[in-house]
């Protein structure tokens, strides 16, 4: 925004009184006077919202048109306002209606308080080369059909396995290592040409037979994309480098069987 010069003229015995006052209260007589007009205009208006047209057709209604544009037919009070429609049902052939864009709204990513994370260690793990380096998320399948047998497991030293996290199929979730730690969970590994994910990736495993029959029910899969979100936001992970097992370790392991893995991904990153 550039700035502009204006010439005000007043008589020298007004100038040199509101000069002595500017002086007085530590400002200028410029100053002064830019902030009364200012204060006089008030701030700019809020710009115009995008939209584009649409020229009414036979056999249109704004519900309609709603649905065209927004893909959701209620949405059509949004296109009468913009237009000033006072009875939405009267719009005429050939009119011009501005359809306004629809400003996503804002969401933000689940917090840690957002969680309900149970703590509940395990002893397999150990330090990752690079504390700082967490740049993938892997979800697995635990084969196994229960939660308490899962954590009991992975208690087991002689196991030599463990994840970061474990969902149950309520949809509970455990934390088994902290993420600076390296799990034990892919085993031989390569995600974009780097080796040994478990160095650098966080693993998180499903209660499921991994049979591709067994169900994912809905509260453990709104577990799962909750927890992906926080931690790729919290890492700044890319929703690209969430991935199954079974492609971080081609022809190995095949978990986790019928979970949808891009499915996953999107709807992370609609969170």
């Amino acid at each position: 925004m550039s700035d502009m010069t204006i010439l005000i003229r007043v008589d020298n015995d007004l100038y040199e009184r509101a000069k002595v006052r500017a002086q007085g209260q530590g400002h200028t007589v410029e100053s002064i006077l830019a902030k009364l007009l200012t204060d006089w205009v008030g701030p700019p208006p809020e710009p115009e919202p995008a939209y584009q047209t649409y020229t009414v057709k036979a056999g249109d209604t704004l519900s309609k048109i709603a649905k065209e544009f927004y893909g959701d037919a209620t949405k059509y009070p949004i296109i009468a306002e913009c237009n000033g429609l006072e009875d939405p049902s009267r719009i005429s052939i050939g009119q011009v209606l501005r359809i306004p864009a629809l400003t996503p709204p804002t969401v933000e990513p689940p917090t840690w308080e957002d969680l309900d994370i149970s703590w509940i260690p395990s002893p397999n793990s150990n330090e990752r080369p690079d504390p700082d380096n967490i740049t993938t998320i892997v979800v697995h399948a635990t084969a196994n059909s229960t939660l308490i047998d899962v954590i009991s497991w992975f208690q087991n030293p002689t196991a030599y396995l463990s994840a970061h996290y474990v969902i149950g199929k309520d949809g509970k979730m455990v934390q088994m290592v902290k993420d600076e730690d390296r799990a034990w969970h892919a085993g031989k590994s390569e995600w974009r040409g780097v080796p040994n994910v478990n160095d650098y990736g966080l693993g998180i495993e499903l209660v499921n037979l991994n049979d591709g029959q067994d169900p994912y029910p809905e509260a453990q899969y709104q577990s799962l994309v909750k927890l992906c979100q926080a931690l790729a936001h919290k890492y700044n992970i890319s929703t690209e480098d969430i991935v199954g097992h079974y492609q971080v370790s081609p022809g190995r392991k095949t978990d986790p069987q019928g979970l949808d893995i891009n499915k996953l991904r999107q709807d992370v990153a609609a969170g």
